[in-house]
């Protein structure tokens, strides 16, 4: 009998979880459907009937705002800022990590806490520095004035999930390969660097979608359209399309797209990165 009801406790818990999910995934996403799907209709239809399906979706809204509202250029601009800031920040961090957790040096552990002082520093109150400074050397409207400030700050979260990951790497492997003749260059690139593709993906994830949507830096630094990002744009679409809201949702749909492919490509490494020190303990 005990076991019998405390198995059907198990049961109603699993159930109260499963429900309780649910609700938050629908509630995550039901805007993104909404958006999607009022994306594909005329202006009178969201008005008229803003939660339904439309019959004859309207595909030429994609074609507007890409086109017409310069989406297509703000959109490659995003994505050339975005994954060159992306790789500098893979690069420089694993390399830093691999330095901080497998080479014996005295300051170590104080270089890490420096590089981690950078987590308190507000990254928008940089923002008249790093304009008085960029305006002085001549980088503004340049896309090293959004790349340099997206690295710098990303650098110190990357640092530190990356130093926890290499150290739960045992020290045997390393010393096998340096046993069968490699050098430091090649225990990183051969060997730290593939084992740490779990934790890379999460950064990855994390400083993509950030930079993705940064607009801050964009708005400021950039004031030629030609080397706008999306997020800037968007905020001048509204201006030129008023009236044409439909419009404007597929322009936000064409935003979200890339965040949520990555996302979806890279999510089962960030559950490795997450649970492999529970698997090792």
């Amino acid at each position: 009998m005990r076991n019998t009801g405390k198995g059907r406790k198990i049961r109603l818990g699993s159930a109260a979880l499963y429900t309780i999910l649910t609700i938050i995934s629908i509630t995550c996403l039901y805007p993104l459907v909404w958006l999607i799907l009022n994306s594909f209709k005329t202006n009178s239809e969201l008005f008229s009937n803003p939660w339904g399906i439309t019959p004859s979706p309207v595909f030429e809204n994609y074609k507007t705002a890409w086109s017409a509202g310069k989406i297509g250029i703000s959109f490659f601009n995003s994505v050339f800022v975005s994954l060159v800031s992306m790789v500098l920040t893979i690069i420089i961090a694993s390399m830093a990590a691999f330095a901080i957790t497998r080479l014996k040096w005295k300051l170590s552990g104080k270089v890490l806490g420096f590089l981690l002082l950078g987590v308190m520093i507000p990254i928008h109150s940089t923002l008249i520095p790093l304009f008085l400074m960029f305006n002085k050397v001549r980088l503004t409207n340049n896309y090293l004035a959004l790349i340099l400030p997206y690295v710098a700050f990303a650098l110190p979260t990357s640092v530190f999930i990356l130093t926890g990951f290499m150290s739960t790497i045992p020290g045997e492997v390393e010393e096998a390969f340096i046993i069968d003749g490699g050098s430091m260059a090649g225990v990183f690139w051969k060997v730290i660097f593939p084992l740490s593709k779990s934790a890379i993906a999460t950064i990855s994830i994390f400083n993509f979608v950030s930079m993705w949507n940064e607009l801050m830096f964009a708005l400021i630094f950039m004031s030629d359209p030609a080397k706008m990002t999306l997020p800037v744009s968007l905020t001048r679409f509204k201006g030129q399309y008023s009236t044409n809201w439909t419009v404007q949702l597929a322009a936000i749909v064409i935003m979200v797209i890339p965040s949520v492919l990555v996302y979806l490509f890279l999510s089962d490494r960030i559950i490795e990165s997450m649970t492999i020190g529970a698997v090792k303990g």
